[in-house]
């Protein structure tokens, strides 16, 4: 696990990246340009195969936010995992903003459904199974190129600790906010809605990554208002997102 620090002023604000993502990605380093108008950002730059969520990925980024002065906890995909976990084990927890958290496994089918159970009993941290996705079902922004660069494999063990984790994450709390595509293919949408009240989503159009989408500069934002006002940002009239009801089911 690495911790970087981007921008010299505002406040401190950590942002605990999803798997695979890196600070200089073309994408990624978009989004620090956008936050480090407002924000010195932390960045959290995950192992790419653990076996232990609480010990390897939960327990360095509590330290290190226990070394901090954080009010708000910005993350994305695994990252979103992680931080739900943090404001269960800390003493001040802070306000979290989700960009499509990976709360839970999204379906799959054929072939990938029927070896997945088999696959987790494996004992291994080899990374042998890659599964199969499209670039726009990251970004529309996104390159094969950069989609090819990409790390790719997942072991058995490192799936086995994130299923885990996202089978005891704690209740949702009212103060935080979830951005998420409903038509996410990367983590499980219905995961999200199944913990999140609609008051407290916001949904986008576009891909897992919502700045890998073309439709990035409306989001990001809403998460700068979401982040200095907290949820009433997109409640309030103020908003300036322009989406409509979420179904009451989502898959």
């Amino acid at each position: 696990m690495r911790f970087s620090v981007h921008g010299d002023g505002g406040e401190d604000l950590l942002f605990v990246l999803g798997w695979g993502n890196e600070p200089d990605d073309k994408h990624v380093s978009w989004l620090l340009d956008r936050l480090t108008e407002e924000y010195c950002v932390h960045a959290v730059t995950l192992p790419m195969n653990g076996w232990d969520f609480d010990d390897q990925y939960l327990s360095p980024v509590r330290t290190y936010y226990e070394d901090h002065d954080f009010d708000v906890v910005l993350s994305h995909s695994t990252g979103g995992l992680i931080a739900a976990h943090l404001a269960d084990v800390v003493d001040n927890a802070p306000r979290n903003v989700f960009l499509s958290p990976w709360w839970g496994t999204a379906p799959n089918d054929g072939f990938e459904s029927v070896v997945l159970p088999y696959y987790l009993q494996i004992p291994t941290t080899r990374r042998l199974f890659s599964p199969e996705r499209d670039t726009p079902v990251i970004g529309d922004l996104k390159s094969e190129d950069e989609y090819d660069e990409a790390p790719q494999g997942i072991s058995p063990a490192f799936l086995r600790t994130i299923m885990d984790a996202q089978a005891r994450l704690p209740y949702f709390r009212e103060q935080d906010v979830v951005f998420c595509s409903l038509s996410d293919r990367m983590v499980s949408v219905r995961a999200i809605g199944d913990r999140t009240p609609t008051e407290n989503l916001r949904p986008y159009d576009g891909g897992h990554e919502f700045f890998s989408s073309s439709g990035r500069e409306a989001v990001v934002e809403d998460v700068l208002a979401v982040l200095d006002e907290g949820v009433d940002a997109i409640r309030g009239p103020s908003s300036t997102s322009s989406y409509g009801n979420v179904p009451a089911e989502m898959d």
